[in-house]
């Protein structure tokens, strides 16, 4: 079962993640939850799972909903309340309104400053000895960001990337990551680096190399990414509301 929304590029589908925003600013609560079933006035999903945030959930409550699409975050408002279905009581969300396309493209990048540190492993070699520098990013999105290096990095590179920001949204590291372009802003030298996902790992590197990578390269899957976008998304929100996008 699906159901389908001319405003969204997809259809929703059974056990589909969505994530639940309830309240505003500070005060406001994420909760995780997947699609269940479709019922002839809603949506039924799992009890949703308390993530962060300050306010808990109640019945009856009016929520934000964001689904993640190939092309684009999804948001819409929704009432989220209990009722009883076949003698059993579930979660329902009201059917979508106010749907929003909130990215125009996979992944949005913002201006942001994280300490990091970084390894250059060459063009296509996973080297014995680990050599880590420290450095800071001047931009992130969900698929990559743009960093502060040496001359000598370089496309196509490969690096392993570790940094606070994996740390606070619990995205195993250091993440395996591809030189895209380099640049000079003032002078300074930067890289533009794609970050390889779990799945497209035997695409930069020989079955040989993969053994010898850190555990934790193989464990930036989609789900991981799908934090980093979420965490974009958010702050993309802040941005807006203080006007300053």
């Amino acid at each position: 079962m699906e159901l389908a929304l001319a405003q969204i590029s997809e259809p929703l589908k059974l056990w589909e993640k969505i994530e639940i925003i309830f309240a505003e600013g500070e005060e406001q609560g994420l909760y995780l939850a997947r699609i269940e079933d479709f019922i002839t006035d809603g949506i039924v999903i799992s009890n949703p799972e308390f993530k962060e945030g300050q306010t808990l959930l109640r019945d009856n409550s009016q929520v934000v909903v964001l689904v993640i699409k190939e092309d684009a975050v999804y948001q819409f408002y929704s009432l989220l309340n209990k009722q009883e279905v076949d003698g059993q009581m579930l979660f329902v969300l009201t059917l979508p309104r106010d749907i929003q396309r909130v990215q125009r493209r996979q992944f949005v990048r913002i201006d942001q400053i994280h300490e990091l540190s970084f390894a250059n492993l060459g063009a296509q070699e996973v080297e014995k000895k680990t050599v880590w520098h420290d450095t800071v990013s001047i931009n992130i999105s969900g698929g990559g960001m743009a960093i502060k290096t040496p001359e000598d990095v370089d496309p196509p590179n490969i690096l392993l990337i570790k940094t606070d920001l994996f740390a606070r949204l619990k995205i195993s590291q250091p993440v395996a990551a591809i030189c895209r372009r380099s640049f000079y802003v003032d002078k300074q030298h930067y890289t533009g680096v794609e970050f390889i996902r779990a799945d497209n790992l035997s695409h930069h590197f020989y079955k040989s190399e993969l053994s010898r990578l850190p555990k934790s390269a193989a464990q930036f899957d989609h789900n991981a990414q799908n934090r980093l976008v979420m965490y974009i998304f958010q702050q993309q929100i802040d941005l807006r509301k203080k006007g300053l996008i």
